[in-house]
């Protein structure tokens, strides 16, 4: 059963070991008001904190010995949130609907970022049924890349054994939209 995604606005039950929050944004593609309601929502379920924020790193509580996982991904109309007080935890979000142009590009992604094991599963499928699993097996691999704290980088044997910690669940969104959450395995070592 996929985690529960809750709709901000929201009550938030913060005894949960995991939060995923959808926040309504703008639909463009320029981010800085949806990141700004993202970290509104975050201030309004942890408390008046202040957050420390680094390209290219998950944001930070300001002062916090222990800190939870905070993840956040965006999309044309549409972000995510994810918070886990137990440990790190990634998340990514696609916008997918008409096949956009990249999708010729979809069996050189795929071999080159999922490895050859999923790029020829993606390419055994209709062609109408490639772009929603490549979606998928996408934000997959981003959701336990940004758990692991890694950026993008090509797949090897050598990631994939180090992205072997980190389980990965999707999650049930608005049409249009496929997303996964990927948390530290129980029992896992988190690999560096």
């Amino acid at each position: 059963m996929p985690p529960t995604v809750l709709h901000w606005p929201s009550s938030f039950d913060k005894s949960q070991d995991l939060l995923i929050v959808a926040v309504n944004t703008k639909n463009t593609s320029i981010r800085e008001s949806a990141r700004q309601l993202v970290r509104t929502v975050l201030c309004e379920i942890l408390g008046d904190v202040k957050l420390i924020s680094t390209p290219g790193q998950p944001l930070r509580l300001a002062g916090q010995d222990s800190q939870p996982g905070i993840s956040v991904s965006h999309e044309r109309g549409l972000s995510l949130l994810a918070i886990h007080f137990s440990g790190p935890v990634g998340v990514d979000l696609l916008r997918i609907g008409e096949p956009a142009g990249w999708q010729t590009e979809i069996p050189t992604l795929a071999v080159d970022y999922l490895g050859p094991e999923i790029a020829q599963r993606i390419a055994r499928l209709p062609p109408p049924e490639q772009l929603a699993q490549f979606a998928q097996a996408w934000t997959d691999h981003e959701a336990r890349l940004k758990c692991r704290g890694s950026g993008l980088e090509e797949w090897s044997h050598a990631l994939e054994n180090g992205l072997s910690p980190y389980g990965v669940q999707c999650l049930a969104l608005p049409a249009g939209f496929v997303g996964a959450v990927a948390t530290l395995k129980s029992g896992g070592n988190q690999a560096s």
